[in-house]
């Protein structure tokens, strides 16, 4: 039975993972940092990159289609991205994780707010990657979800989660007051927001661990291979999503262990 949800979550992460690929595409485009040289009637359905063809059932398969068409369009012949498949994994992987990572006394509100969560995350992370973005709507989405799951799980002991949230805003406004925007952006001071409602104190505190560690290692390794210098721009919201997900997951053992 186990092995059925896993495939049955599994596929649900992947079908997520293609939305959020569309997703990213079409707000760079309403973004203006993506140009679309054609117009789709109505644009219900996923469309070519390149020439605005609607696709067919089976051009549209999350992973597969991509792995078929080696990479291709089937139109025109453009290179695809491999983050679209890679995207679609990730989504996948993750939703397997948010399942049977010892979640099972959640409410049916906090398992369908959880994934609603996942999604907005990764969306938010592969933009701010792509364009050093982090859009105002999927943050202002996760805010919400923090809100409701706070407000419909702690019974009314909230206060702490909010003064958590304004302190974990305010520290990150301060870095970027002082780096004047290239060291942390606006971006990562509102996400904070939705960290601190939705982890508390001591998860929120790992989270920052996380993602200030995580990305001083990504930051050595680009300079070692020269692909960036003391001066380079790296999106710091991919570290705090990061960050997000091992303290969701993972951050009471953590607890527990610093306490012994």
């Amino acid at each position: 039975m186990e092995i059925l949800i896993g495939v049955i979550v599994f596929v649900l992460g992947l079908c997520f993972g293609s939305f959020v690929n569309m997703l990213v595409y079409r707000t760079a485009v309403d973004y203006k940092l993506e140009n679309k040289k054609f117009k789709v009637k109505g644009e219900k359905r996923s469309f070519c990159d390149y020439c605005g063809r609607q696709l067919k059932w089976y051009e549209n398969i999350p992973v597969f289609s991509w792995l078929i068409l080696k990479g291709k369009t089937k139109c025109c012949h453009k290179k695809l991205p491999l983050s679209y498949p890679v995207v679609e994994l990730v989504m996948g992987f993750l939703f397997l994780i948010s399942v049977f990572i010892g979640r099972p006394q959640e409410s049916p509100l906090q398992f369908g707010l959880g994934f609603l969560i996942i999604v907005f995350l990764v969306f938010s992370a592969v933009f701010d990657l792509k364009y050093m973005i982090l859009p105002d709507f999927s943050t202002v989405i996760l805010i919400m979800c923090g809100l409701v799951l706070l407000v419909g799980t702690r019974h009314g002991a909230y206060l702490q989660n909010i003064i958590v949230a304004l302190g974990a805003s305010g520290f990150l406004l301060i870095l970027n007051l002082i780096t004047k925007g290239n060291g942390m952006g606006m971006g990562d001071v509102k996400l904070a927001i939705f960290m601190g409602l939705f982890l508390g104190g001591p998860k929120t505190i790992l989270a920052f661990y996380v993602a200030f560690i995580v990305g001083a290692i990504v930051g050595l390794i680009l300079m070692i291979f020269k692909k960036a210098t003391k001066k380079s721009q790296v999106p710091f919201g991919p570290f705090m999503i990061l960050g997000i997900l091992v303290a969701w997951w993972w951050g009471e053992k953590v607890v527990e262990l610093i306490k012994l």
